[in-house]
């Protein structure tokens, strides 16, 4: 029996009843579904979800009042709890016949024990732990692609802010992590890296922001012979926790490009296919734009050329500032940072020679390098910088500043 595109055991003789609480709330029994589309009521929901993952114990009126009205915008909670509970019980009746789905009790309401429910969290969670404890690689790797398969995204994402889902949204995606970032390494040890690349692409679509998943695909990546790829994944990794976060690569992501970049040159290629790949990349028009760890690299070499032929290098710090007081850190803030630092990308690469270099350093700055380049020169630069920046006009409240000096060669 399919279930949530997960193969479950087929256990119709005993009605059993599914529930996801991953990615969405959903239920089925015996391939009859119960979706939050036919219930029309997140209050509804709510109560039923909550019934089910707390099905083993007696739940009090007040617990369950406290859970769906945590701020008591209800009048008479007693009675809502109570008018939704019969809604309930009728839509439970409706689609799976007339049974007693919820027992009332004195003061509380249990879901009927004897009407068994499989819950894809806490199998999810069974599957973490046995993998956890197991000892034989073949039967460990194959718990935790169970265990990866059941993860559909969070913990009742619909919800989130319900403060019982919070803790318990943390918690599952953090197992999930662990189980993937666990199973991409045991993966990798048995040079799996096609499986290795499907379940970090999943992982990273749930938690783009996690530098480890990427991490875990560049290996896979580079173990499958996928270097072009590889490469390319890092520049957009670099770009995104940059814009995102304001970091730079750890040493471990630069440890792993640089480890791609020395198998690219250690592998054979005819002349005549590097020179065109070559002449690909000197055909491309204005600055070089490179991540910061690039451009230190770039610096050193340009450093030795200017100092053997006795050439000035320049090199400028450019930062914006927000016009307005807003809070460093807040979402206008970040919204207005982005944007201006997007606008100056764009006025640096066509403002610049092709010769020169420039990178982000910071969430706010960006560094650049002129090459072969005089004091009066670097600051008519600079001037026409600043002026086609400002007459885009875009980003009003963005302001810069700029510092200029000569590299000392000695």
């Amino acid at each position: 029996m399919m279930f949530n595109g997960v193969r479950v055991k087929d256990r119709r003789k005993q009605h059993m009843i599914y529930a996801q609480f991953f990615a969405q709330f959903q239920m089925a029994e015996e391939n009859v579904p119960l979706s939050q589309d036919q219930i029309r009521s997140d209050m509804v929901t709510k109560l039923l979800s909550y019934m089910i993952y707390h099905r083993g114990k007696n739940t009090s009126v007040q617990e369950l009042a406290e859970v769906l009205w945590p701020d008591d915008r209800s009048d008479n909670p007693a009675g809502a709890l109570k008018n939704l509970m019969y809604r309930l019980r009728n839509i439970l009746k409706k689609t799976w016949g007339d049974r007693n789905f919820v027992i009332t009790g004195k003061g509380s309401y249990q879901w009927n024990p004897e009407l068994p429910v499989g819950v894809d969290a806490e199998e999810f969670e069974k599957l973490c732990t046995e993998a956890r404890e197991e000892s034989d690689p073949e039967q460990k790797i194959l718990k935790e692609k169970k265990a990866v398969a059941l993860y559909k995204g969070r913990f009742l994402p619909e919800f989130s802010d319900e403060y019982w889902i919070m803790s318990l949204s943390v918690y599952y995606h953090s197992l999930f992590l662990s189980v993937v970032k666990e199973l991409a390494t045991l993966l990798e040890a048995e040079n799996q890296f096609e499986e290795m690349e499907r379940i970090c692409r999943k992982a990273i679509e749930m938690d783009s922001l996690d530098e480890e998943l990427h991490c875990c695909l560049l290996r896979a990546y580079i173990g499958g012979n996928k270097q072009s790829l590889a490469a390319e994944h890092y520049r957009e990794t670099v770009e995104l926790l940059y814009d995102n976060l304001g970091v730079r690569p750890s040493e471990d992501l630069q440890e792993i490009y640089d480890e791609m970049m020395k198998q690219l040159h250690d592998q054979e290629a005819d002349l005549n296919v590097i020179q065109e790949e070559l002449r690909e990349a000197k055909e491309k028009r204005g600055a070089f734009y490179c991540e910061y760890g690039v451009f230190k690299k770039t610096y050193e070499l340009e450093v030795r050329r200017a100092g053997r032929i006795g050439m000035s290098i320049y090199l400028s710090m450019i930062t914006l500032h927000t016009e307005a007081k807003l809070e460093k850190g807040s979402v206008e803030y970040l919204s207005v940072m982005s944007g201006g630092m997007d606008q100056m990308q764009a006025v640096l690469l066509n403002s610049l020679r092709s010769g020169d270099v420039v990178t982000r350093y910071s969430t706010s700055q960006f560094l650049v390098m002129l090459p072969g380049c005089q004091y009066e020169n670097a600051r008519m630069v600079l001037d026409r910088i600043n002026y086609n920046f400002y007459s885009i006009k875009k980003h009003a409240k963005v302001r810069i500043q700029y510092s200029l000096d000569e590299l000392n060669l000695d």
